[in-house]
């Protein structure tokens, strides 16, 4: 038996830019915790036939009913419309789309359009779909899209909103101690009155990976210092510390270790479908989190593939074979690649203010172009598919080092 489709559209009118808005809305991991969604676990284990083109195997439960899904690879153009579709094996759901669209108003500000198709495998599903999606769905969505248009109206985003900690026993006292013990010992007070702050504070996603660098830039101190401090807290039992592998194409993390010989020379990123060697000076980052014995940190994901895991992405486009489709979008001076996830290397850009006001891309199977294309801060790109398979485009700003 079939049944008909369910369709959601919610409208907001917002203060922000689309530019301000984007890190808060596309951080789906975020947006679906903060929006009471469970938390999801990828499903394909070692010995499965592995997905293509960023597909995922994933599972969560709802009032403990298990609800398995493939989802697609997520589609966005920064930072204007991300979606993504998933494709149910089990649960109450047959299919779901979602689509948000931020367009800038000509009074300033943001026309955020936020819609979801649903379709029902059984009666279960019939009756779920308007009480989860059309009732509880709409009202968490409205708070927290409203909520993040507050933050951008402060004068700095919060890495975080203040929680209420679930310290270990003694963990408050402890934690007191361990920083008063680094500012005797010589550690900077305000970057460790800063970082008490955030132990004290902070939620257990942005904990899970203390990133010194990021705190340092938030901060407004010298890196080295705010690195220097990290270290030396976990001398004196504040913070632990462990070694990310990062994979070169995503730059996310592929493997991680307490230690450095805990790291394998050989990785496998299941988002990129690609095996890379390590080099440890460029895919080796060194990140935090809080001593167990102070606070007790459970890593939780509630959605692994939306498009602030990959904010260096600025366009991911899924293309049917001999299809093509054409993108407008703002791009910063600097240097960008053009891969697909299934073909080797990729295509250079140069984008400056003098560069070419459009482009024709071939992905196909004898390779790209050397040639590096000179393109404008706002090109339009047609992205064309000339091979016999799916291609996931992907647009990159390159970092600073492969510049």
């Amino acid at each position: 038996m079939s049944y008909k489709e369910f369709h959601y559209r919610w409208e907001y009118e917002l203060q922000s830019s689309p530019e301000e808005l984007w890190p808060l809305v596309a951080d789906t991991n975020r947006f679906n915790r903060d929006t009471g969604l469970p938390t999801v676990e990828v499903r394909q284990g070692e010995g499965e036939e592995r997905l293509r083109n960023a597909r995922r195997r994933l599972r969560l439960f709802k009032f403990g009913v298990p609800v398995e899904w493939e989802e697609q690879p997520f589609e966005w153009v920064r930072p204007f419309r991300f979606g993504v579709e998933r494709r149910y094996l089990k649960g109450p759901v047959a299919e779901m789309r979602v689509l948000a669209e931020l367009q800038p108003r000509t009074e300033g500000g943001t026309k955020l359009t936020y819609q979801v198709w649903a379709t029902p495998r059984n009666a279960l599903g019939r009756t779920a779909i308007p009480l989860q999606i059309g009732m509880l769905a709409a009202r968490s969505f409205s708070a927290a899209i409203r909520r993040y248009d507050k933050f951008v109206a402060k004068d700095q985003t919060p890495l975080y909103e203040p929680t209420k900690a679930g310290f270990s026993p003694g963990g408050r006292v402890r934690l007191d101690a361990l920083c008063e013990k680094l500012v005797s010992q010589g550690a900077a007070q305000e970057i460790v009155v800063r970082l008490e702050e955030l132990i004290a504070q902070a939620d257990d996603l942005t904990l899970a990976r203390i990133r010194p660098h990021t705190l340092a830039d938030y901060w407004g101190a010298p890196r080295r210092d705010v690195l220097e401090v990290c270290l030396w807290a976990t001398r004196v039992g504040l913070l632990d510390l462990q070694w990310d592998m990062i994979c070169p194409h995503c730059r996310g993390a592929s493997q991680s270790s307490r230690s450095l010989s805990g790291l394998r020379s050989d990785a496998y990123c299941e988002s990129c479908n690609i095996d890379f060697s390590v080099n440890f000076d460029q895919s080796v980052e060194l990140t935090f989190k809080p001593n167990p014995a102070v606070r007790q940190i459970e890593a939780q994901q509630f959605c692994v593939g939306g498009p602030q895991v990959t904010p260096h992405v600025v366009a991911q486009q899924l293309i049917a074979s001999n299809a093509a489709r054409t993108l407008k979008l703002p791009l910063e001076s600097g240097r960008y690649r053009l891969r697909t996830v299934e073909l080797p290397g990729g295509q250079f850009l140069s984008v400056t203010s003098g560069g070419a006001e459009s482009a024709t891309l071939h992905a196909q199977t004898s390779g790209w172009t050397n040639e590096e294309l000179k393109l404008s801060l706002m090109p339009s790109l047609d992205l064309k598919n000339s091979t016999d398979n799916e291609q996931l485009f992907i647009l990159e700003r390159m970092a600073w080092s492969d510049q």
